[in-house]
């Protein structure tokens, strides 16, 4: 069982439930070598940090003394470790050594015999760079293993979830075909398997290649595993792009070669003996100073390195975890990928496939819009907007600029006169600004520095081929300036009210079609907060009464519906736009507000993003409740387990 419970990019934090245990995702499984006299990393310090470890069956399986002890006292016996063990089948030494004593569907009996929580099937791990029949007939080998070994898990029930491993080398097609076919398989957690090579060489523009190129094929209800990342510098990138679960040998691995890991890089001991004091915080970092790490015996050492490695690996996924949450994961990326050139170039490649990506990433977020660089001009947010302005029905539209003294919302700082103009500011991040939007997410809410020369030359082409576009609409300043002369000369009666004029344009922006008509504009209230001046609620006058259709977020300015803006949406917007269609047997449980869970979900707006405000309707399209989508529109129809929609209410049949 899978459920996503935060997100950012591709990335989510997620609770994973295995044999009645629960793990949160991202996280790491810390390698732990099955014969505790080569295990670097006391248990108890393990204990502490993961939820979830790793070790290898094959190991177990070919050490008589090991294997002797898993099957009378299970895994977790062998390795001292009661939460979550995962296992990998010997594709590792398989990788090495060509070939390994144990057959296929022999290792998968074999976990399930020790009690494993999660087995691994014997794929074939192909190598980066080979040539593309052995690829290919090494894949189909994997494919053909992988469909054995479920069958054999059906056929005898067995308990323990199992993985299966995408391969394909470094031939993308081969990567997504594999993806595709397992994923149909229905697998419990897929890892992305032989990539070790591509970390050992830097080559980390062709792991994004990789990752996303499996994403693209894997099904979205099931946790990817990247199998071998275990450095810190690469989890924030590798979480973004929706990878959930890593293992890490790299802790003890470079314990052994004196060296000490950090998010932003690796240092060897010896150019670090000489500072007064580590720049870390753990807990190792905190009893010992680099000298007297220096002068330990080598195995005293490698542990106190091993620990430290352990406890900053886990440091650095609980800051991944974090930025998801507060929605600043894009900008921890930014941040980390400035450590080494070819984790730019990763990163850059990444962006390549934003229109992927931003399919999966949140409409809105807590954390505004940092610009750290060049490459935050194709991040999601800015190619969302781009997309959205063209939703706004634009009548007559005047593009200017704005001085550089003029702070933020320019519609509320400005001294416009009304009218049912658009303006549009040029913009060196989001290359036009409707000011009757510009208080909406990320407009408002982002920080950008002054910009190099190239990087404001970014938007000429988007503003020229909107230009181009709307050519027939835009006036030029003698125009316009005459047109607002008139407009609010005393002669003038058909003045408009230029908040309602806002609230329509935020309305088209945010839910791509015209909601206020003539009919409702004229019993609309825009009512603005005296403190701040700003706007604050929307309301209807109906049988006399004055009701809220809308509320804008404090944190955001979308214009959030009540139950009466929920029934304007459901009957402006047509089926099945901005709707998630529930199963009959929960409808009175929508009704009544009550969160929407995944199963019970039969369709869907596809081309709905996460966060998005929705509809909850059943299948003859009766509105039954209104709330925040978690998931996207294939989401929505893939997942079986979590909330679907956090509902803010419900409406009544006697309501319609």
């Amino acid at each position: 069982m899978f459920q996503i419970k935060a997100r950012d990019g591709l990335g989510k934090i997620g609770k994973l439930e295995i044999n009645g245990k629960t793990i949160e995702t991202p996280t790491i499984m810390p390698v732990i070598h099955p014969d505790p006299d080569k295990q670097l990393v006391p248990m108890e310090t393990v204990k502490k940090l993961a939820d979830v470890v790793i070790t290898n069956s094959y190991i177990i399986y070919s050490k008589p003394e090991l294997r002797e002890i898993a099957e009378k006292k299970g895994v977790h016996k062998l390795i001292g470790f009661d939460k979550v063990v995962v296992t990998d089948s010997g594709s590792f030494q398989l990788s090495v050594y060509g070939s390994i004593d144990v057959k296929p569907l022999e290792i998968v009996e074999f976990q399930e015999k020790i009690g494993v929580d999660v087995g691994t099937i014997l794929d074939i791990p192909t190598p980066p760079y080979a040539d593309r029949e052995r690829a290919e007939k090494e894949m189909e080998e994997t494919i053909r293993r992988g469909r054995e070994s479920l069958e054999l898990k059906r056929e005898n029930n067995y308990k323990m979830l199992l993985n299966g491993t995408i391969q394909g080398s470094t031939y993308m097609d081969l990567r997504r075909r594999c993806a595709e076919i397992m994923g149909s398989m229905n697998f419990d957690i897929y890892p992305i398997g032989a990539v070790v090579p591509l970390l050992e060489k830097y080559d980390y523009k062709t792991l994004v290649d990789v990752i996303l190129n499996s994403k693209m094929g894997l099904p979205t209800n099931k946790p990817v595993h990247l199998f071998g990342c275990g450095h810190p510098t690469l989890f924030a990138i590798s979480v973004l792009l929706g990878c959930d679960l890593f293992d890490s040998a790299a802790y003890a691995l470079y314990a052994k070669d004196d060296r000490y890991l950090t998010e932003n890089g690796t240092y060897y001991l010896e150019d670090l003996k000489d500072l007064k004091q580590f720049p870390c915080s753990c807990p190792v970092c905190s009893e010992y100073s680099p000298r007297e790490v220096y002068n330990m015996d080598k195995k005293e050492k490698e542990k106190v390195l091993a620990e430290h490695n352990l406890y900053v690996t886990f440091e650095e996924m609980s800051r991944v975890k974090e930025a998801i949450r507060e929605g600043a994961l894009w900008e921890l990326v930014e941040l980390r990928c400035r450590s080494h050139p070819r984790l730019l170039e990763a990163y850059r490649q990444a962006l390549k496939y934003v229109e992927f990506i931003e399919k999966f990433d949140p409409v809105t977020k807590k954390s505004g819009f940092f610009y750290s660089g060049y490459e935050s001009l194709f991040r999601p947010e800015v190619i969302r907007h781009k997309e959205r302005i063209h939703r706004i029905r634009f009548e007559k539209i005047y593009i200017t600029t704005v001085s550089k003294d003029v702070e933020k919302p320019y519609s509320e700082n400005l001294k416009i006169l009304p009218s049912d103009v658009d303006i549009l500011v040029k913009d060196d991040v989001f290359g036009l600004i409707p000011l009757n939007i510009d208080l909406i997410y990320p407009l408002l809410q982002s920080e950008v520095p002054e910009l190099y020369d190239i990087e404001k030359s970014h938007n000429k082409k988007f503003v020229k081929e909107f230009i181009e576009r709307y050519k027939d609409r835009i006036m030029d300043i003698v125009t316009y300036n005459y047109y607002i002369s008139y407009y609010n000369s005393k002669e003038n009666k058909k003045k408009i009210n230029s908040d309602i004029i806002k609230i329509d344009r935020m309305l088209q922006y945010q839910y791509g079609f015209k909601i206020l008509d003539e009919e409702v504009i004229k019993r609309i209230i825009v009512r603005r907060s005296k403190r701040t001046g700003w706007i604050r609620n929307v309301l209807i006058v109906k049988d006399g009464e004055k009701k809220v259709l809308f509320t804008l977020r404090s944190y955001d300015n979308f214009l959030i519906p009540t139950a009466e803006g929920a029934k304007l949406l459901h009957s402006k917007i047509p089926y099945p736009k901005y709707r998630v269609v529930v199963d009959r047997s929960v409808e009175r449980f929508a009704r009544e507000g009550r969160s929407v869970y995944a199963k019970f979900v039969v369709d869907c707006d596809r081309d709905l993003r996460p966060y998005e405000e929705v509809l909850v309707v059943n299948e003859d399209d009766e509105l039954l409740g209104y709330g925040t989508t978690i998931l996207n529109g294939r989401e929505l129809m893939e997942f079986n387990y979590g909330v679907a929609v956090d509902m803010r209410g419900g409406i009544s049949d006697k309501e319609q």
